[in-house]
C-alpha cells in the first residue's frame, strides 16, 4: 500500500475508547485485591518527632502499615540529568526525619477497601514540630533563609556565555531591562495517578500496572530498590487518560505497593483523588527571568543578559533540572543572536516538586523572548512583526551550533527549518496586516483588541534511544511492539502508519503493542516529543529489515531473484507481472514457522526484527503562533477571537493526528495563559488544590483554531521527522500575552497567567480605566 505515510487517517484506537471499552487503571480488579492509603504530611516544613502506628495496627481491618521505621535502606528517587555541580537533594519513599511539602508521604495503610484505609489512616498519629517554611524562591537565597537540606537551598547553578556579550551592551545604542514570570502549573491530565501491584510467591515476581509514561524505567527503579533482578520485576501500562509529563515520574507510590505487595502476597491498588494529585504529584513552569537586552534603532538585538530562577520545589526528581536549563537555552528562540550569557539558579522550597511536563523549559522562554521583542517594538514605535523578520535566523545558516548543551539533551545544534518563512505564513493565515488596518477604528468604538505573535524553537526527539520490533505473522498480520508509551497522543495509528509504509500493508493489518516491559526490553518511554521521531525511526529501521528477510524468503518459494520482486499490498510478485506468480506475506511467515523443514537458503525460523535508535542529536521543531484578542475596559476580562498555528515538524506521518495534537497543544496553553495556577501562600500551603479553584480551559475559553503545516524534513532521521506534541502549549502563552498586551497599550504585561485582575492593574497603570477605589 502506498501513499500510508502523509495520509489524514482516522485514529485506530477511538473507536474501542469513544465506546466506552477503555481500560484505565481505577477499572482494573483482582481476585483478593487490596486498597492502600497514603498518610501525607499537613505541614509545609517540619521534624517529624515520632509516627505512632499503634492504633492502627491495633485495629482487625488493617492488613498492613509501614513507616520509615518499617522500610529497609531504600535508595532515594533518581535525578538522571543531574550535573557534577548538583547538590543531591534527592526523595526518599517515606519522610523519616522531615517533612518539606505538604503532601510528602509519610505512611501507608492497607485496608480490604479504599473506606476502610482511608478510615485507618486517620488512626496514625505523627508528632511534628512545625518549623518555619518559604514558599518564595528569592527569599530562600537570602542569608539566614530556612534551609531545606543542607548548608544552602540554591541546589545548583548553571552558567552559559557565547559570544562576547559585555562588548555589545557597551556599544549597544539602546538596552532595556525586565522580569519575565511564569506562574506555578500543573499537566492535570483528566485520569490522576494510581498503579496495582501483584506479588507472585511461586515465581518471586512482582507485576507492576501503572498509569505512567515510562514503563522501562519505573522497573529499573524497582529493581534497585527491592533488590530484583530483571526477570523478576514486570511493569503494565493500561489505557492512560492522559500524562502530559506529570507521569514520567518513579513516584513513592510504586515503589511502596510493590513492597506492600509482596508483604502480603496480595495485589494492592492505590488512586490519589484529584486533592493528592494537585499537592503530591510533580508540578512545573515556576520560573522567572531578569532580562537586559541591548538592541539597535532598527530593532536588532545585539545581545540579552538573562538571570533566570526556577522555583523547583522541595526535591530533585527524575528530570528536574530541564526546566532550569531549557528555560536559559532555548530563550532567544528562532533569532540570530549570537551574545549571551545566562545563569540559572535552581532553588529548593517548601512546595511540591517540580518535573517536566509538556512543554518544559520552551513555555518560558518563548514567553520571556517574544516578550522582549514586542517590548523593543513598542519602545521604537516598529510593528512586532517587522522586528521579527529582522532577527530570525536565515534559512540559508541553518544547521547552526548555538554553543551550549547539557548532560543529558548535548549540544544545541538547530539542525533545518525556514523560521522567516514560517513567520510570513502564519501572518497571511492570520490576516494580520487586515487586523492592524482595522485596529484604530475598532479602539475609537471603545473595543480593546489586540494581536499578538509567539514564535518559538523546540528541542525535540530526545534519546537516548528509543527501541522498535516488528514481527510478521502467517496470518499475515504485523505485529509492532514498542518502547514508547500512548496516554492519548494516537501513537497506535502512526506507528501503524509507519510500519505499512515500509511493508506495503494496509494500516488495519498492523498491531501496536505497548506498555509491558515483558515485551519491551529496553524502552525509554514518552516525553519530549520524542516518539514519531525516535520510536517511529526504530520501526522503520525494523521493517526494513522485515521486508529484506520476506523478499529473501520469497525470492526462494518463487524461484526468482530478490532483485526481480516487488512487494505490493502485502503481495510479493515479479516486477512487471501483475498476473504473475506471488505470494503473500502471511505465505512467507507460514513458510518459515517451526514444525516444517525450512526452504532453501534460509537458516532460521520466523520473520521479525528489532532495532534500538540511538539519534545522533536531538530536531528542533519550530511556529509561529498568532492570537486576536478582545479585553473588557470594566473588568479585564480576555476574550480569545481567534488563533492561528504554522507549525513545522518536519515529515508529517498522519495531519490529522498532529492537528489534533497542535490544536491540543494550543488549549493547553491557553490555559497557562490565561488561568491556571497552584497557588501557595506565604507559608507554603497550598490554596486552591481541587478544580473549584484551580481554573482550567473549557469551550468559552478556546477560539477557533486554525493549523497549517509547513514540512521540512530533518536531516536527523531516515522520514525528516521532528516531534509535534508540544509545540502548541509553547508558542500558544507569548501569543496571548502579545496580544493582551497589544490590547491595552501602553499597558504592561509581564507575568502569566493574565488574570482580569492583573490586566485590570495594568490597564489603570497605563491610565486607560479608573484605578478601582
Amino acid at each position: 500500500m502506498t501513499g500510508v505515510v502523509g495520509a489524514p487517517l482516522k485514529r485506530k484506537e477511538d473507536p474501542r475508547l469513544l465506546r466506552g471499552d477503555g481500560r484505565y487503571l481505577a477499572d482494573l480488579k483482582a481476585h483478593g485485591m487490596l486498597a492502600a492509603v497514603v498518610v501525607r504530611s499537613p505541614h509545609p516544613h517540619a521534624w517529624i518527632r515520632s509516627v505512632d502506628a499503634s492504633a492502627a495496627r491495633e485495629d482487625q481491618r488493617t492488613l498492613a502499615v509501614l513507616t520509615a521505621a518499617d522500610l529497609p535502606e531504600l535508595p532515594p528517587l533518581p535525578c538522571i540529568d543531574a550535573e557534577e555541580t548538583t547538590r543531591p537533594f534527592n526523595q526518599r519513599v517515606l519522610a523519616s526525619d522531615k517533612v518539606r511539602y505538604v503532601g510528602e508521604p509519610v505512611a501507608v495503610v492497607v485496608a480490604a477497601d479504599r473506606y476502610v484505609a482511608e478510615d485507618l489512616a486517620e488512626l496514625v498519629v505523627v508528632d511534628y514540630e512545625p518549623l518555619p517554611a518559604v514558599a518564595d524562591a528569592e527569599r530562600a537565597m537570602e542569608p539566614g533563609a530556612t534551609i531545606l537540606h543542607e548548608e544552602t537551598n540554591v541546589c545548583d547553578t548553571l552558567e552559559y556565555r557565547i559570544g562576547d556579550p559585555d562588548a555589545a551592551f557597551e556599544s549597544a545604542p539602546h538596552v532595556l531591562t525586565e522580569r519575565f514570570t511564569t506562574q506555578r502549573y500543573a499537566g492535570m491530565p483528566m485520569e490522576t495517578r494510581g498503579a496495582i501491584a501483584d506479588w507472585d510467591p511461586r515465581t518471586e515476581t512482582i507485576t507492576l500496572t501503572s498509569s505512567t509514561q515510562v514503563p522501562n524505567s519505573v522497573k529499573r527503579d524497582i529493581c534497585e530498590s527491592l533488590k530484583l533482578r530483571e526477570s523478576r520485576v514486570r511493569v503494565l501500562v493500561p489505557d492512560v487518560g492522559g500524562a502530559f509529563g506529570v507521569k514520567i515520574q518513579t513516584y513513592p507510590e510504586e515503589i511502596l505497593l510493590c513492597l506492600l505487595a509482596r508483604r502480603l502476597g496480595r495485589p494492592v491498588k492505590w488512586v490519589e483523588d484529584r486533592w493528592e494529585h494537585i499537592v503530591a504529584s510533580t508540578h512545573g513552569r515556576e520560573q522567572f527571568h531578569d532580562v537586559e537586552v541591548a538592541y539597535d534603532p532598527d530593532g536588532r538585538v545585539r545581545a540579552i543578559r538573562d538571570r533566570c530562577v526556577t522555583n523547583t520545589g522541595a526535591y530533585l526528581q527524575r528530570l528536574t533540572l530541564v526546566e532550569p536549563f531549557i528555560g536559559v537555552s532555548m530563550l532567544t528562540g528562532p533569532y540570530d543572536i549570537t551574545d549571551f550569557q545566562a545563569t540559572a539558579h535552581v532553588v529548593m522550597t517548601n512546595k511540591a516538586p517540580m518535573n517536566p511536563f509538556r512543554g518544559v523549559g520552551h513555555v518560558q522562554a518563548a514567553f520571556t523572548m517574544e516578550r522582549i521583542i514586542d517590548t523593543i517594538a513598542r519602545e521604537l514605535g516598529l510593528d512586532p512583526a517587522d522586528v521579527r523578520m529582522r532577527n530570525v535566523i536565515a534559512a540559508e545558516d541553518l544547521p547552526r551550533a548555538r554553543g551550549l548543551g547539557n548532560v543529558l539533551a548535548g549540544e544545541i545544534v538547530y539542525d533545518s527549518g525556514d523560521y522567516a518563512e514560517c513567520l510570513r505564513r502564519a501572518l497571511a493565515l492570520s490576516r494580520y496586516d487586515e487586523f492592524r488596518a482595522g485596529q484604530e477604528e475598532q479602539r475609537r468604538r471603545g473595543r480593546l483588541v489586540g494581536i499578538g505573535i509567539g514564535a518559538f524553537v523546540e528541542e525535540t526527539g530526545l534519546g537516548p534511544y528509543e527501541m522498535g520490533s516488528i514481527r510478521l505473522e502467517p496470518s499475515g498480520q504485523i505485529v509492532v511492539h514498542t518502547g514508547a508509551c500512548t496516554s492519548g497522543q494516537g501513537h497506535l495509528t502512526t506507528l501503524a502508519q509507519i510500519a505499512a509504509d515500509t511493508l506495503g500493508v494496509d494500516p488495519d493489518d498492523v498491531d501496536v503493542r505497548y506498555g509491558d516491559t515483558d515485551l519491551v526490553r529496553w524502552g525509554v518511554g514518552t516525553y519530549a516529543s520524542r516518539t514519531a521521531a525516535i520510536g517511529g525511526t526504530a520501526v522503520r529501521n525494523a521493517a526494513v529489515v522485515v521486508r529484506e528477510q520476506a523478499l529473501r524468503i520469497a525470492s526462494t518459494m518463487l524461484e526468482a531473484a530478490g532483485s526481480d520482486l516487488q512487494l505490493t499490498s502485502g503481495r510479493i510478485g515479479i516486477v512487471g507481472s501483475p498476473a504473475g506468480p506471488s505470494v503473500s506475506l502471511g505465505d512467507v511467515a507460514a513458510a518459515v514457522a517451526p514444525g516444517q523443514s525450512l526452504p532453501e537458503g534460509v537458516d532460521s525460523y520466523g520473520v521479525e526484527a528489532t532495532d534500538v535508535f540511538h539519534p545522533e542529536t536531538n530536531t528542533f521543531a519550530y511556529g509561529v503562533h498568532v492570537s486576536k484578542v478582545e479585553v473588557d475596559p470594566e473588568t479585564g476580562i480576555v476574550t480569545l477571537l481567534e488563533h492561528h498555528v504554522v507549525n513545522d515538524s518536519g515529515t508529517v506521518i498522519n495531519p490529522l493526528v498532529l492537528e489534533g495534537q497542535v490544536q491540543g497543544g494550543v488549549a493547553f496553553g491557553i490555559g497557562g495563559a490565561l488561568l491556571e495556577e497552584v497557588v501557595y501562600d506565604d507559608d507554603a500551603q497550598p490554596r486552591n488544590p481541587n478544580f473549584m479553584d484551580y481554573l482550567l480551559p473549557g469551550d468559552d475559553n478556546v477560539p477557533d483554531i486554525t493549523v497549517e503545516h509547513m514540512a521540512i524534513p530533518t536531516p536527523l532521521n531516515p522520514d525528516g521527522i521532528k516531534g509535534g506534541g508540544e509545540g502548541g502549549a509553547v508558542g500558544a502563552p507569548a501569543a496571548i500575552a502579545n496580544a493582551v498586551a497589544d490590547a491595552i497599550a501602553p499597558g504592561r504585561v509581564t507575568a502569566t497567567p493574565i488574570t482580569p485582575a492583573r490586566v485590570f492593574a495594568a490597564m489603570a497603570d497605563a491610565g486607560l480605566v479608573k484605578p478601582e477605589g
